[in-house]
């Protein structure tokens, strides 16, 4: 596997096998729209043959060269043949990109997500029901994210030395 390998795998950390894969099949897909010239990687029908979206041998090499760079795996000229759609490659790379076991950041991708969601939520009108149901949603994930930190908190008091609190007190009434 050559160097790049790592820092895709990295991408794909902390992401369930489920978006792993839409992941990988949305990088293949993305670089079969640019080697196809489509430029939309929507257009690109992810069941269908390479030969009927139009490859070759020149543009099955390209699209294997193109992969190996983003992925850093060391890809077969035949890639394209042994597989013969981009659903079906997307599926073989995930057999080979090694994913190291667990997230580095348990928050990892879900900036992107975030993103999204404020988005989408930005072309809601405030007055329509499915923005106040998503709203109460909102503020409900919200208030359990607080408990669960106040719960925490509580833990970190429970634990804490005469020392410990009295540094937080100096801490937070910028005394010393």
């Amino acid at each position: 596997e050559a160097a790049g390998g790592p820092a895709f795998a990295d991408t794909l950390r902390g992401l369930s096998a489920d978006r792993r894969g839409r992941a990988l099949r949305e990088l293949v897909l993305t670089h079969v729209a640019v080697v196809l010239g489509a430029g939309d990687p929507d257009a690109v029908e992810p069941d269908r043959a390479f030969r009927e979206l139009g490859f070759d041998s020149l543009t099955a090499v390209e699209l294997r060269n193109r992969l190996g760079a983003a992925t850093g795996l060391r890809l077969p000229a035949t890639l394209v043949f042994d597989n013969p759609t981009p659903a079906a490659l997307a599926a073989h790379l995930a057999t080979r990109i090694a994913v190291p076991d667990g997230p580095a950041d348990p928050t990892a991708g879900l900036g992107p997500d975030l993103d999204r969601l404020e988005a989408a939520l930005a072309g809601l009108d405030p007055d329509d029901e499915a923005y106040r149901g998503i709203t109460e949603r909102l503020h409900g994930l919200l208030d359990r994210l607080t408990a669960r930190q106040a719960d925490a908190d509580d833990d970190d008091l429970e634990s804490a030395t005469t020392e410990n609190i009295f540094d937080l007190i100096d801490r937070e009434l910028e005394t010393s």
